[in-house]
């Protein structure tokens, strides 16, 4: 069982806007996905949905091909964030609507959800804050009975009690039921503690896909400090520069082993020292607009 992503394209007016995205969507995975405004990940999320049609590549969830047999879409969710037809509508009047179209949606449970988060189910959807908005579609998510879910930046607009609320919610559906999560977010720190696996998007393309667990097997960031103002070889030919506090160097390795370790130690530096690293990073070295690591800089 999984999704299986091939090749995916997608062009509007002439333009490129996703070009060959490839990847697998395994079960009871949280799957991240990180890229700059622009990039291409609202557009991938609607094409998976089949609100847009791809120009080319192909879909298919748990071995179907969902461009000859639509149904099997059921097993996938996603509301789209820019969706204005809500607004008129009440609570119910919505989950009714997405009760039609999923056949385990859950809507006792969805009642019940809404009242721990003193949503009533009969106000209606304009009434609500942006806050109150996304946390009632991640709701009708967590209530649709899909085995695959997708979250367009879940927590903008929740205030930080919501959001751990709604982490902790992810993490026992997954933890509750054969459920997975395509969860896009500017928050790379929310999903630096929330996600298995994460993919960086970049100028339409799929840049990188990442294991976290392999990646932090490794990869390593090190802070360095080196006696002088001149930069090892070693650093500029393996390292991608984080940061820098003074002459403190925050370097990302995509590769340690323990012979590149060898090597630095043998440029003598003052300090060596490893530091966590998160999506942060990672986004920084393969998404950001990099400088070298010169020596004097």
């Amino acid at each position: 069982m999984s999704i299986q992503v091939e090749n995916i394209s997608k062009t509007i007016d002439g333009r490129p806007i996703i070009q060959d995205i490839s990847f697998e969507w395994r079960p009871q995975r949280i799957i991240g996905l990180v890229g700059r405004n622009g990039a291409g990940k609202t557009t991938l999320f609607r094409t998976l949905a089949n609100h847009y049609l791809p120009t080319s590549g192909t879909l298919s969830i748990d071995g179907v091909d969902v461009q000859t047999t639509p149904v099997a879409r059921q097993k996938l969710f996603y509301v789209d964030t820019q969706n204005n037809f809500f607004d008129g509508q009440t609570l119910a009047q919505i989950s009714a609507l997405y009760a039609e179209g999923y056949p385990k949606f859950d809507t006792d449970r969805l009642k019940q959800l809404l009242a721990e988060e003193q949503l009533p189910f009969k106000s209606r959807y304009r009434q609500l804050s942006k806050g109150q908005r996304m946390l009632f579609q991640i709701l009708l998510a967590l209530v649709s009975g899909t085995a695959y879910i997708i979250l367009d930046e879940p927590f903008d607009g929740l205030d930080i009690l919501v959001r751990e609320r709604i982490v902790g919610r992810i993490v026992n559906e997954i933890a509750e039921r054969p459920t997975s999560f395509l969860i896009s977010s500017h928050n790379l720190e929310e999903l630096d503690g929330l996600c298995d696996q994460v993919l960086f998007i970049k100028d339409d393309r799929l840049v990188a896909n990442y294991d976290l667990e392999n990646l932090r097997a490794t990869a390593k960031k090190l802070q360095l400090v080196f006696p002088d103002k001149h930069v090892p070889a070693v650093v500029k030919d393996h390292g991608k520069l984080i940061k820098v506090y003074g002459r403190v160097l925050e370097v990302y390795f995509d590769h340690y082993t323990p012979e590149l370790e060898a090597e630095l130690k043998a440029a003598q530096p003052v300090m060596m020292a490893p530091c966590p690293l998160t999506i942060s990073d990672v986004f920084r070295v393969k998404l950001g607009d990099q400088r070298a690591v010169m020596g004097g800089e």
